[in-house]
């Protein structure tokens, strides 16, 4: 380490703390604040006195705030480390257990690359790349949304209706949505009548309402229990949430092409397509985690930065094997491998007889494709580097 001065920011949304010490880990200045944006890193560089002195800035991954720094710090030639929020804690409960203050904090940060040598310099993705990699967890997130809505619908509806589940099990075509909107309620489709009714939807369904599927459905409606509820308040409580659903799948539409642009213009091969069953998105999404495969220097670290790698556990010479992941790394890159192995072990070859090998051993079906997901990494990695 050839820095002679070692700064710790310890985030936060008005300011940010920052500590400085020296190559002994002792602080040279008191600990200050700076804001946030440009004045604050001219704050920063002023108030650490390191000018004409290589300066090593330690930052806790918190949030995204730490974005408004690194790229500023590196332009003024600082050498930056992230620093997870796991890592950050138990070092300053090492120096100060019973004391938690913004500035125990920084402190604690800024005597990390004195105490782990194995930092590495954070590692800038280009604006393409980033933007890719913020789209895809956008979409993600509004993929688990949608898959909670459609569950809360699934539970409102059997609650209201029981067994409309059994007659129409595709609930979320679009004469499925229209009942839910407009018929959930049993007085208001028993008002309606049964043949009003299946017009209805046989029209939203382009005819194929089956008449077999039409006298289920009336006898679930005839059987359905009273609440006592306000037919407006069913159709109102239904009608909101498939309208909510309907706007987050329109935005994922719209994520989705933009993310399909963004995937071309970072890897125009688009390499990772070449894995059957993996998909657009999941190739996109791993793509742009993963960035330059160069700094992963084997795919061991990959593995380990995905969280994917066992804990180990060894002593007097024994080493207990068994043990769970670490799940150290990025939960959302470790979300894409399990999905994408969970698919790709059905279609390509290779994964498939790795994935059974694992359960013919008697491995659970969670470890097997876990497994397999390191794997996939592996094959990604190996991609990415041609």
């Amino acid at each position: 380490m050839n820095a002679k001065r070692y700064a710790g920011i310890d985030l936060g949304q008005r300011f940010h703390q920052v500590a400085v010490v020296d190559g002994e880990g002792r602080s040279v200045v008191r600990s200050f604040r700076i804001g946030r944006g440009r004045s604050g890193v001219e704050r920063l560089i002023e108030g650490c006195e390191a000018d004409g002195e290589a300066l090593a800035v330690s930052i806790e991954a918190t949030a995204n705030y730490w974005n408004e720094l690194v790229g500023m710090l590196r332009q003024r030639g600082c050498t930056v480390y992230l620093i997870s929020p796991k890592k950050g804690h138990d070092l300053r409960r090492f120096y100060a257990a019973h004391t938690k203050t913004d500035v125990t904090d920084a402190e604690a940060l800024a005597r990390m690359p004195l105490i782990d040598h194995s930092l590495k310099p954070v590692w800038v993705a280009p604006p393409a790349t980033a933007t890719l990699l913020r789209l895809c967890r956008l979409r993600w997130k509004y993929r688990c949304e949608i898959a909670n809505l459609k569950r809360r619908l699934s539970m409102y509806s059997d609650l209201v209706v029981p067994g409309i589940g059994a007659v129409m099990p595709l609930r979320y075509s679009k004469s499925a949505r229209v009942f839910l909107r407009r018929y959930l309620s049993p007085p208001r489709a028993r008002r309606l009548g049964r043949s009003r009714l299946v017009a209805a939807l046989s029209r939203a369904a382009w005819g194929k309402f089956s008449d077999e599927k039409a006298e289920q459905l009336w006898q679930c409606i005839e059987n359905a229990p009273n609440f006592g509820w306000s037919c407006e308040d069913i159709s109102l409580e239904a009608d909101v949430q498939v309208n909510t659903l309907e706007a987050l799948e329109c935005q994922v539409e719209r994520l989705d092409q933009r993310i399909a642009e963004l995937y071309s213009e970072v890897d125009p091969e688009q390499r990772l397509l070449c894995i059957a069953g993996l998909g657009e998105f999941l190739a996109a999404a791993i793509t742009a985690h993963i960035g330059d495969a160069r700094r992963f220097e084997s795919t061991k670290q990959l593995i380990s930065y995905a969280g994917l790698d066992p804990r180990v556990k060894h002593t007097a010479g024994q080493t207990k094997p068994g043990q769970v992941l670490s799940k150290s790394g990025s939960p959302f890159l470790r979300a894409w491998s399990y999905l994408g192995a969970s698919c790709a072990r059905r279609y390509d070859p290779q994964l498939r007889a790795y994935y059974e090998g694992m359960r013919a051993r008697g491995k659970h079906y969670n470890v097997a494709v876990c497994a397999t997901a390191a794997r996939l990494l592996e094959r990604c990695h190996e991609l990415m580097l041609t």
